[in-house]
């Protein structure tokens, strides 16, 4: 059950931040700031699950 809500909150929040990404313009330093902190929020995310499940 733990795990189950972890992925739903970290899913969500990787939602909500890809939304707020696409209304920036395409060139924004900001935009591309972003998308890169996102990248590698949703590569931590995976790497949590994975270790969850593992143990």
């Amino acid at each position: 059950m733990q795990m189950r809500s972890f992925l739903l909150t970290a899913g969500l929040g990787v939602a909500a931040g890809a939304a707020a990404i696409l209304m920036l313009p395409a060139d924004s330093r900001v935009r591309q700031s972003a998308a890169r902190a996102v990248d590698r929020m949703e590569d931590k995310v995976v790497k949590a699950a994975e270790s969850m499940m593992m143990h």
